[in-house]
């Protein structure tokens, strides 16, 4: 069975033909521009923001661009959150970040910021095009986003949108491809409202990606902290190494019951190979109270790296048993 994508209508190619034509209208049109790059066509988009492929004309150098979409151009709370957006991202400065390499705006007015144009595949077009990942592979991107949790909480900010869309796994040899976090528009910074009634921050506002929600996301009754994004991480290793969620229901409404209510599926149901120490550690992970989880993503990391000489021993054992 196909793992599901949790974010349909969205979709990262991150290198795209350099003369491929844009599927997006507004690229078409010719209207936007930005002095000193050549706009090649759109390589991602979501629901208020599209990503365009661009060429730095006086060094050929290619970069990913970000921007609203043009609907959007004289919205000035969704300018607001993009604009901040663009401030936490460069707040962050860690290799499991994807940097800002530069901001400004566009010919009509809407905010833009420049990023590297990286060779990879999104965590959940990996699971979804080559099935689950290995557990040696999982645990490793599962400690590089925990690293970059580590730099992202460090700086007052919480992710709220940890999603395998969010996750970019980069091409390289193997133990040198870099995981990169992705997308801070749902980013958050505890104990500030902007107000502007607009941004996540919103009072009522349900913000994130439902299936990678924590139960205070979803029923909003507790503050939204650091250990909410470990909560998502968790999902994302579950996922990862099984193309499944824990918790589950026909949509969205019984996944987020479920959340809130019901035990996660251990993974050791869908994956027999997998050590009870991980399905321990989801469990505590996936803890209903933020209080009862990991203290920090360094807790959690050196949780999850007792395991790696466990790993190593029993294969080392089989090594010896097959010789």
């Amino acid at each position: 069975m196909t793992p599901p994508n949790f974010n349909e209508g969205l979709s990262r190619d991150p290198l795209p033909p350099r003369d491929a034509p844009s599927s997006a209208p507004e690229a078409d049109q010719g209207a936007p521009y930005v002095p000193g790059l050549v706009l090649e066509g759109v390589v991602a988009e979501g629901g208020m923001g599209l990503v365009y492929a661009a060429r730095v004309t006086t060094t050929g150098k290619r970069v990913a661009l970000k921007t609203l979409r043009a609907c959007f151009a004289d919205d000035e709370g969704a300018k607001a959150r993009f604009e901040r957006e663009i401030s936490f991202t460069r707040r962050v400065v860690h290799p499991n970040v994807a940097p800002v390499l530069g901001h400004g705006q566009m010919s009509d007015g809407r905010p833009y910021y420049l990023m590297e144009l990286y060779r990879g595949r999104t965590l959940g077009a990996v699971v979804r095009e080559d099935g689950p990942l290995p557990l040696g592979r999982a645990l490793d991107v599962t400690d590089q986003i925990l690293a970059g949790l580590e730099a992202v909480h460090a700086a007052g900010i919480v992710h709220r949108d940890l999603t395998p869309e969010n996750v970019l796994l980069t091409e390289g040899p193997p133990g040198e491809a870099q995981v990169l976090l992705l997308d801070f528009g749902f980013a958050h910074e505890p104990g500030v409202d902007t107000g502007d009634g607009v941004t996540a921050d919103s009072r009522g506002a349900l913000v994130g990606t439902i299936r990678f929600m924590s139960p205070e996301q979803v029923t909003r009754g507790r503050a939204i902290t650091p250990q909410s994004d470990l909560f998502a991480t968790a999902l994302l290793l579950y996922y990862a190494v099984s193309g499944k969620l824990p918790f589950r229901g026909e949509g969205d409404l019984d996944v987020a019951v479920a959340t809130v209510r019901k035990a996660p599926v251990p993974l050791r149901a869908e994956l027999r190979s997998a050590p009870r120490a991980l399905d321990v550690l989801l469990s505590r992970a996936l803890a209903k109270h933020p209080e009862a989880r990991f203290s920090g993503a360094a807790e959690m990391r050196r949780a999850l790296a007792e395991m790696k000489p466990r790993r190593a021993k029993v294969a080392g054992a089989a090594a010896a048993l097959a010789g």
